[in-house]
């Protein structure tokens, strides 16, 4: 225990001296399509981690990154209806004795091992035919509908000593923009 607060410490310490460095999560790509009566998602995912993530990552923090997905029926009057929201939750993270990276996916409970951080990013930025909903959900074929993603570092996820300052510093502050793509019918 007290080994992990003294490298939390040494991770607070670089968060607060470090300089900041520009990191971006992006959407770069969507697309929906119907495969056997489900919708699905294909979409690629760009990760910048910033050196304070990384160094947190090779220092034994887990990061916590959290895929959302929202799908809405477009409405000319008032606001767009939800028809579902779907909160997909990963945790990266460094196995310091095997020298491997870790990808979990936290609602399934399935593990991946990579030799490289580089090869554990790209394996999540790939997103391919992710169930969205059943076709009976889609009452009217006339209506459109729209498809939102958005990734981010849950810090509410990450280890309570280091939430201060995470919420404190753009270097933990890493999400993309909401992507949009049409629901193909």
């Amino acid at each position: 225990m007290s080994n992990l607060l003294n490298k939390l410490g040494v991770i607070l310490l670089i968060a607060l001296l470090a300089n900041p460095s520009f990191a971006i999560f992006s959407i770069n790509y969507a697309k929906t399509s119907l495969v056997d009566d489900m919708y699905v998602v294909d979409a690629e995912l760009d990760f910048n981690l910033t050196e304070v993530a990384i160094e947190a990552i090779q220092n034994g923090v887990s990061l916590p990154l959290v895929l959302t997905i929202v799908v809405e029926r477009d409405r000319w009057y008032l606001w767009n209806k939800k028809i579902i929201t779907i909160r997909q939750p990963y945790e990266l993270k460094y196995y310091a004795l095997s020298r491997q990276y870790g990808l979990k996916n936290l609602t399934t409970d399935s593990q991946e091992k990579f030799s490289y951080l580089e090869t554990a990013i790209a394996y999540l930025g790939r997103v391919e035919k992710f169930p969205l909903l059943k076709q009976h959900k889609i009452t009217d074929s006339i209506d459109k509908y729209w498809v939102y993603l958005q990734i981010h570092l849950d810090i509410e996820s990450l280890p309570v000593p280091l939430r201060p300052i995470a919420h404190l510093s753009s270097q933990w502050r890493l999400s993309s923009s909401w992507y949009s793509c049409h629901l193909q019918p």
